[in-house]
């Protein structure tokens, strides 16, 4: 999610040779309460994985494209005792992207994965401990 109020759903889909930032929903406190953020993640998966990539993109309201030939690095904070894990893609120039995370992160096996998906990349991907301000 990004964003301060109200909250904007993003998912980021770590490709062979890009990285997506989808933005396609708004969400309200009372969203969150019940749960809808972790339903709209769950359904937006499923298309992915039906659909594939290109469809699933048309759905949505906004997407950021970032190459991994223009990226510096990508890390992972994983939002210590009190904060929520946040993802960061930083460019070789230009400002940053950061989503934090507010479902279920477990860090290391994100780390590792990430790490394989952009071998042969000149990206660094780091993990952190703490919030990441």
């Amino acid at each position: 999610m990004r964003g301060s109020y109200p909250l904007r759903l993003v998912d980021v889909l770590f490709c062979t040779e890009r990285a997506y930032f989808v933005e396609y929903d708004y969400l309200t406190p009372v969203d969150l309460l019940f749960g809808s953020p972790d339903q709209r993640a769950a359904a937006f998966a499923s298309q992915v994985s039906e659909e594939g990539v290109p469809a699933a993109l048309e759905t949505a309201e906004q997407v950021e494209t970032q190459s991994y030939d223009t990226l510096d690095r990508i890390e992972i904070h994983t939002g210590g005792r009190v904060g929520r894990p946040k993802i960061t893609a930083q460019p070789l120039t230009g400002g940053s992207t950061t989503v934090r995370v507010h479902g279920q992160f477990d860090a290391e096996p994100f780390t590792q994965a990430l790490r394989s998906t952009v071998d042969g990349h000149d990206v660094t991907v780091q993990q952190r401990d703490g919030i990441g301000i």
